[in-house]
């Protein structure tokens, strides 16, 4: 099951992994690093403590090659959640798109992240940001250029916790019947937005609002409302079509949704929507009416 799951991330995700022993890890780490050197990506572990050598099976990897290229590396969370011994969230932030930039002028087609988290099971100056840190982390993510997985020892860490860990992620690995990418969040340049596949509920309601919140102060100033993709969401709730319409009022040019499902719609009306004069919806083919086409 855990080769499965491995095998179905894509760029973008940024994934809450709860692993339950130290096997279950390896063989998570073993799969992640394997696809990811044969992809060509870069490969950045940022273990505690990082495996000593030949622990992590290679799965046909030539690890040793890798490290020395500078393509895959070990570090522990230290020398990056962690510097100067507190959880500065911003800095990390700061320090992941860095490390987005270093990897693209390197020529990498792509950077796989896998970071363990059980750090922040420990009385650490800052820990109380986790939630807050794990959901902008999806909006520094959304390009689709970065494959995260946040590793989770379920065993330090009360239920109750993992779960808001979890809402902070678009997608999580919490039990084995419970796994699947639930949100796909994809930022898109032409036009300006984003698009949203999978599933927007209370599992994925943080990591949606971070990326709404930014949307409009990421993208470039103009007179073009920022488009939002959700013809392949297969559900959504009514804190998603509230976070729409919120973005919508206070993006300068407004929102367009396009590909709405009925019930999209429908929950985009009774969160305001026909209200709202920022706010443009248009239905999947074969839905009803917009609700409402404002004026400009």
């Amino acid at each position: 099951m855990t080769d499965v799951r491995v095998d179905r991330l894509r760029p973008g995700d940024h994934v809450c992994w709860a692993y339950s022993d130290g096997a279950e890890r390896l063989r998570v780490l073993a799969r992640f690093t394997a696809t990811a050197l044969a992809a060509g990506d870069r490969v950045l572990c940022h273990l505690d403590p990082p495996p000593p050598e030949g622990a992590v099976p290679a799965q046909g990897a030539d690890l040793a090659a890798a490290r020395a290229r500078g393509q895959l590396r070990y570090t522990p969370p230290g020398e990056s959640y962690l510097a100067g011994g507190a959880f500065d969230a911003e800095a990390v932030l700061d320090g992941w798109r860095a490390e987005l930039a270093a990897t693209r002028a390197a020529g990498y087609p792509g950077l796989r992240v896998i970071t363990d988290m059980d750090w922040a099971a420990r009385p650490v100056p800052g820990a109380e940001h986790l939630a807050w840190y794990e959901a902008q982390a999806t909006r520094v993510f959304a390009d689709g250029f970065a494959t995260v997985v946040c590793l989770y020892d379920r065993r330090l860490f009360p239920r109750a916790v993992l779960d808001r860990a979890a809402a902070a992620h678009p997608g999580t690995a919490l039990d084995d019947d419970r796994w699947r990418p639930q949100l796909r969040v994809l930022r898109t340049r032409d036009p300006v937005g984003v698009r949203l596949t999978g599933a927007c509920d209370l599992s994925t309601r943080a990591a949606l609002t971070a990326v709404l919140d930014g949307l409009a102060e990421d993208a470039p100033a103009g007179d073009v409302p920022l488009r939002v993709d959700v013809s392949g969401l297969r559900f959504a709730d009514a804190a998603a079509a509230h976070a729409l319409v919120g973005t919508a009022r206070t993006a300068p040019a407004g929102v367009r949704v396009v590909g709405a499902s009925p019930i999209v719609v429908k929950l985009l009306r009774l969160a305001g929507g026909r209200d709202t004069a920022g706010l443009t919806v248009v239905p999947a083919p074969g839905g009803p009416d917009h609700p409402q086409e404002p004026s400009r």
